[in-house]
C-alpha cells in the first residue's frame, strides 16, 4: 500500500525549484470509504492539512523537490510516504489500514463534521437523545432537490402535499423545525407547519430529526424536531459551478397552458397582479360613490385575462458556490462561502380525477357525488436561493459565524376544470382558476462558540427570520348550466356565471436569541476535581431561549356583479362572451357591470407571540450507563387581534390572549453493552400549541377541496407523554443498525376536520379527548463488503405505526375508534449506493413507500355514530411505490457528469374513500370510491458540475 502511494508520485524531471502543490485522497484500504479528519503533515516542516468530508486534502506552496508525508488518524495505523514533487500538481491516493488495538478512553474536543456520512453516524451515536439524521454527503448522492424530498429518506418520515412532513405517523402540526439553531419562519397560511420545499438540498450541510424530548430543544413537538444546518465555510478554497436540465414525460413536448404573468415571475415574485398602493381599504358601494366604483372597476385591477398556449422549455437549474479561507494576523482565520442557485421548471397534470361525495346511497348501492370533475393543471415554478456564511476564528477557543439564507419560490398555476356539481339537482360546470403564489423566507443568525476553560464552554445565537406569502389576484371563473341528469350532456353552457378575485398576503417576523453554557467535570486536569470525589465526571448544561414573533394576515375577496344589465342581453349575449371581453372598459361601470367586495374584516388578523424558555440538565456517566436528565420551563403568550365589525366605516378592534406556563421534564438513558452496542431509553413531556392562524376565524376558499378553510378560537394546547426504547449496533465506522419502539399518549390532540355548512364544507381544527400512538422502527446503514461487494452500501429504514383517537363525548364524528389523521401504518425507505473511486463512478437507487393514511376525516351525518348509513367516510391516500435512480461520473479532479430518473414506476397518486352501508337484512357491505387520481410522471435530468479546489 505504501509502495502504491509512492508509485503515484510522478518523478521530478529537473529544473529550478518552484512552489509546488499536493492534492490527495485518503481512504480506508478495506472499504475505500473516505477517511475524515486524518492529519497529513509534511515531515520536518510546519506544513499540515486535514482531510475533509470527502477524504481529500490539499498542501500548497511547497518549496522542496521531495518530502515525507506523515498521515495519522484515530483507529487507523499511521504511515509515512516518501514522495518526489512535480513542477505543478502532485496527486496521491493513500489507503490506510484500520488499527486492530483496543484503545483506552480518550477525550477529544472538537466539532464532528456532520456533512460527512461517517461524521453523521458518529454524531447520532454520541447524542443522548433518540435521533435520526442525514449528512450532506449522503444527500449529494441522490437526486433530491429540496429538503422535503430529502426528509422522506429518514426513518419514520413521510411527506404530504410535497412540502410538509409527517414523523412517526403524526401530521405536520406535531413537528417543528429550526434552521441553524433558531426558529424557522413559515409561509403556511392555513396550518401549523414548516414548508420544507423552500430549502434547496444544495444549501444543507446536515439535518437531524430529534425524536425524544430533551431540555435544550423546544418542547413544542411530538413527532420530530428537525434541525437543519446550512453549509459552513469549508476547510479549503473552492469554486463550483453546476448546470442541470431535464423534463417530465407528462409535460415535455405537449401543449402547456399558462396565465399571462409579470416580468419578474422568472425571479419568483410578482410586479403586476397586486392591488395598487392607493387602493382603498374599503371598496365603495355603487349607491354611495358610483364614480369611485366605476373608476376602480375599470382601473383598480390588472385586467390582463390572457391564457397562453406554449411548448414548455426543458427545466433549467443553475448554481454557483465560492468559498475562501483567509489567514489573518496573530493566527486568526477567516472564511466566507457564498452560494446562489436558480431553477425554472414546468409541470403539468392532465385528466386528474377530483371528486367529493356525500352519504353513500345504500338503497341504490351507488355513490352520491356532490362534485365530480376532471382537472388539467399547469404549473411554472421559479426558485431563487442564496446562502452567505462568514466565519472568524479568533483563536482555537473562540469562533464567530454569521449565516444568511434567502429562498424565494414563485408558482404560476392554471387549473381548468370540467364536470358536474350537485346543487339539489345536477349542474354541468366549467371552472378556471388562475393563481400566482410567491413565498419568501430569510434567516439570519450571528453565533458564537467559546471554550472558556478546558471545562467550560459557552455558545450563543441571535437571529432574525422573515417569511412572506403573497397571493395576488387569484381568479376563479365559473360557468355552469342545468341538466336533466348527470348522464345528460348540457344543451349549452350558460356562460361566465361568476368571476371572483382573491388577494391575500402574510408577513411573519421573528426575532430570537439563545444562550447555552456547559461545564464538563471531565475537562478538569486533576482527577481530584471529579464531582464529590467519587470518580463521577458529569457534564452540566444550562441555557435560555427567547422569541418575539409577529404575524399579520390580510385577505380580500371581490366579485363582478352584472344584474343591472338588461336580462335578455345578459343571458343571451353578455355572459357568453369570453371573460376578457366581458370585463372590457365599455361594460365596466356602476350602472352596468361593477366590482363588489365580499371581504369579511374578521378574516384579517394580527398576532404577537412572546416565548421564553430556560433549561437545566446534567449528563452523568456511570460506568456503562449514562444518564441525561433535566427540565425545561416554557412561558408562551399569544395575542390575537382583529376587527370584529362587519361595517366598513366602523372599527371594533378586539384582542384575545392565551398563555401557557409549562414545566417539562425529560430523561434519556444510554447503556453501552459493548464497544459497538448500546441501548437507549427515553421519556419526556412535550406540547402541541395551536398556531395563530388556527385560532383565527379567517376563512379561505380552497379550490382543490371545493371548500372553505377556517379557524377555531377555542383550540386548546395538546399535552403529550413520549416514551422510547432503542437498540443500536455500530459494526464499523459509518455503519449502524438500530431497532426501536416508541409510545406516545396525548391529551387534547388537535385534529383536522370539517363542518357541514349546508351545500359546502368548512375545514378547521378541533380538539379530541385523547389519543395514543405507538410503533417500531428499524434503521440499517451498512457496506456490503461482507457480501463481496466492497463498493456497495445499503441504507434501509422502516417503521410500523398504529394510533387511536378517543373523541369527546357526544361529538359527531367519522369513526369512534380510528387512527390519527396523517398516520401511515408503515413507512419504508431503501437505498442502494455504489461508489468506485478508481473509476470515478457513483450511483444510487432509492425506494420509498408509505401505507394507507387518512388525509381527510369523515363524519356521521346524524347524532347516532352507529348508523353507518349516515356515514361520510374518511379519505385515504393510497400506497404507491416511488423509485429514483442517479448516476455520476468524475472526469479528472474538476469535472463531474450526472444524470437521474425520478419516479421510475410513475404509479398513480390515488385518494379513496371506503363507504360502508347496512342493508335491510342487517348485513354490512363496503365499497370504494376515488376522490382524486393523477399521474405525476417520470422526470429525467442530466447535469454537469465543475469544481476548482
Amino acid at each position: 500500500m505504501l509502495a502504491a502511494a509512492v508509485a503515484l508520485c510522478p518523478i521530478y524531471a529537473g529544473g529550478a525549484p518552484t512552489k509546488k502543490r499536493v492534492e490527495g485522497f485518503v481512504h480506508s484500504a478495506k472499504t475505500l470509504e473516505p477517511v475524515v479528519g486524518a492529519a497529513v503533515l509534511v515531515k520536518g516542516t510546519g506544513r499540515s492539512a486535514m482531510t475533509g468530508a470527502d477524504g481529500r486534502f490539499l498542501l500548497e506552496n511547497l518549496e522542496r523537490d521531495a518530502c515525507t508525508l506523515q498521515i495519522r488518524c484515530m483507529s487507523y495505523k499511521p504511515l509515512e510516504a516518501e514522495c518526489r514533487l512535480t513542477d505543478e500538481v502532485t496527486r496521491l491516493s493513500i489507503g490506510m489500514e484500520e488499527e486492530a488495538l483496543t484503545l483506552d478512553e480518550v477525550v477529544v474536543k472538537g466539532a464532528v463534521r456532520r456533512s460527512a456520512e461517517v461524521g453523521m453516524v458518529q454524531s447520532i451515536r454520541s447524542m443522548p437523545q433518540v435521533a435520526s439524521g442525514m449528512s450532506g454527503a449522503q444527500i449529494a448522492k441522490g437526486p433530491d432537490r429540496v429538503a422535503a424530498e430529502v426528509m422522506r429518506r429518514i426513518s419514520g418520515v413521510s411527506i404530504i402535499d410535497d412540502r410538509l412532513i409527517i414523523v412517526r405517523g403524526l401530521s405536520q402540526r406535531y413537528n417543528n423545525a429550526w434552521i441553524n439553531g433558531l426558529s424557522a419562519p413559515s409561509t403556511e397560511t392555513d396550518s401549523r407547519a414548516f414548508p420544507f420545499d423552500l430549502v434547496p438540498s444544495s444549501q444543507i450541510d446536515n439535518l437531524v430529526v430529534y425524536k425524544s424530548p430533551s431540555p435544550e430543544i423546544p418542547a413544542d413537538f411530538s413527532g420530530g424536531f428537525v434541525k437543519i444546518t446550512s453549509k459552513s465555510v469549508p476547510d479549503e478554497n473552492l469554486v463550483e459551478v453546476s448546470y442541470q436540465t431535464g423534463f417530465n414525460v407528462s409535460t415535455a413536448g405537449r401543449s402547456f397552458r399558462i396565465n399571462s404573468g409579470s416580468a419578474t415571475d422568472v425571479l419568483g415574485f410578482d410586479s403586476k397582479r397586486a392591488l395598487p398602493d392607493n387602493f382603498p381599504q374599503h371598496f365603495p358601494k355603487p349607491d354611495g360613490d358610483p364614480d369611485g366604483v366605476t373608476r376602480l372597476s375599470r382601473e383598480g385591477f390588472n385586467n390582463d385575462w390572457r391564457i397562453k398556449t406554449i411548448t414548455p422549455l426543458p427545466d433549467q437549474r443553475l448554481s454557483l458556490t465560492a468559498a475562501q479561507r483567509i489567514a489573518l494576523k496573530d493566527g486568526r482565520q477567516a472564511g466566507v462561502i457564498t452560494a446562489v442557485s436558480y431553477s425554472n421548471t414546468f409541470s403539468s397534470i392532465g385528466g386528474m380525477t377530483n371528486a367529493r361525495y356525500g352519504i353513500y346511497n345504500a338503497a341504490a348501492d351507488k355513490p352520491t357525488p356532490l362534485d365530480s370533475y376532471r382537472d388539467n393543471r399547469y404549473s411554472n415554478d421559479a426558485r431563487l436561493g442564496a446562502l452567505s456564511c462568514w466565519s472568524l476564528a479568533l483563536n482555537p477557543s473562540h469562533r464567530l459565524e454569521f449565516k444568511n439564507l434567502l429562498n424565494i419560490l414563485g408558482r404560476n398555476r392554471l387549473t381548468e376544470r370540467t364536470g358536474v356539481k350537485d346543487m339539489s339537482s345536477p349542474y354541468y360546470r366549467e371552472q378556471t382558476e388562475m393563481q400566482y403564489t410567491s413565498r419568501l423566507t430569510y434567516n439570519g443568525q450571528l453565533a458564537g462558540t467559546h471554550d472558556l476553560t478546558p471545562a467550560q464552554a459557552l455558545s450563543w445565537d441571535a437571529g432574525y427570520a422573515y417569511a412572506r406569502k403573497d397571493e395576488p389576484d387569484r381568479r376563479i371563473v365559473t360557468n355552469q348550466a342545468g341538466m336533466g341528469s348527470v348522464s345528460d350532456a348540457p344543451p349549452a353552457v350558460v356562460g361566465n356565471d361568476n368571476v371572483s378575485r382573491y388577494f391575500q398576503n402574510l408577513h411573519d417576523n421573528t426575532v430570537s436569541a439563545a444562550l447555552s453554557y456547559k461545564y464538563d467535570f471531565g475537562g478538569e486536569a486533576a482527577a481530584g476535581d471529579s464531582a464529590g470525589g467519587l470518580g463521577i465526571l458529569p457534564v452540566i448544561k444550562a441555557g435560555a431561549y427567547g422569541e418575539y414573533h409577529t404575524r399579520s394576515y390580510t385577505p380580500r375577496e371581490f366579485t363582478y356583479r352584472y344584474e343591472k344589465l338588461d336580462h335578455a342581453f345578459r343571458s343571451n349575449a353578455y355572459l357568453l362572451l369570453p371573460v376578457e371581453e366581458m370585463l372590457s372598459p365599455e361594460y365596466l361601470s356602476a350602472d352596468k357591470v361593477y366590482v363588489e367586495e365580499l371581504s369579511i374584516k374578521t378574516s384579517a388578523y394580527a398576532a404577537t407571540v412572546r416565548h421564553a424558555a430556560a433549561y437545566a440538565a446534567v449528563d452523568v456517566p456511570l460506568g456503562r450507563f449514562s444518564i441525561y436528565a433535566g427540565v425545561r420551563v416554557e412561558h408562551h403568550a399569544t395575542e390575537l387581534s382583529r376587527d370584529r365589525s362587519l361595517a366598513p366605516a366602523v372599527t371594533l378592534l378586539s384582542a384575545r390572549t392565551t398563555t401557557d406556563f409549562d414545566l417539562l421534564p425529560s430523561v434519556n438513558l444510554t447503556y453501552r453493552l459493548s464497544e459497538a452496542q448500546q441501548l437507549r431509553a427515553a421519556y419526556g413531556r412535550s406540547l402541541n400549541r395551536p398556531e395563530v392562524r388556527e385560532m383565527s376565524p379567517a376563512v379561505y376558499f380552497d379550490f382543490d377541496l371545493f371548500s372553505e378553510i377556517g379557524g377555531n378560537e377555542n383550540l386548546k394546547t395538546a399535552s403529550i407523554h413520549n416514551f422510547d426504547l432503542r437498540y443500536e449496533l455500530y459494526p464499523n465506522r459509518g455503519e449502524t443498525v438500530s431497532f426501536g419502539v416508541f409510545y406516545k399518549r396525548f391529551a387534547n390532540p388537535i385534529e383536522w376536520t370539517f363542518i357541514d355548512m349546508g351545500g359546502t364544507l368548512r375545514y378547521c381544527y378541533e380538539n379530541a379527548k385523547s389519543a395514543r400512538n405507538f410503533g417500531v422502527e428499524v434503521d440499517v446503514q451498512k457496506t456490503l463488503d461482507f457480501a463481496g461487494m466492497p463498493n456497495f452500501s445499503l441504507a434501509l429504514n422502516a417503521a410500523l405505526i398504529e394510533s387511536r383517537v378517543q373523541l369527546m363525548a357526544g361529538e359527531v364524528v367519522s369513526e369512534p375508534d380510528r387512527p390519527m389523521q396523517g398516520q401511515s401504518p408503515y413507512v419504508v425507505n431503501a437505498g442502494l449506493y455504489y461508489r468506485s473511486p478508481k473509476y470515478g463512478l457513483s450511483a444510487s437507487l432509492l425506494y420509498n413507500r408509505i401505507g394507507k393514511r387518512i388525509v381527510g376525516l369523515g363524519k356521521f351525518n346524524s347524532a347516532d355514530n352507529n348508523d353507518v348509513n349516515s356515514h361520510i367516510p374518511n379519505t385515504y391516500e393510497m400506497p404507491r411505490n416511488a423509485l429514483d435512480f442517479s448516476l455520476s461520473k468524475a472526469i479528472g479532479q474538476a469535472l463531474e457528469l450526472r444524470c437521474s430518473i425520478k419516479d421510475i414506476f410513475s404509479e398513480n397518486v390515488v385518494y379513496k374513500q371506503f363507504p360502508v352501508f347496512r342493508r335491510d337484512d342487517g348485513a354490512e357491505h363496503q365499497r370504494e370510491q376515488i376522490t382524486r387520481r393523477y399521474n405525476p410522471g417520470q422526470h429525467f435530468s442530466v447535469g454537469i458540475r465543475w469544481k476548482i479546489r
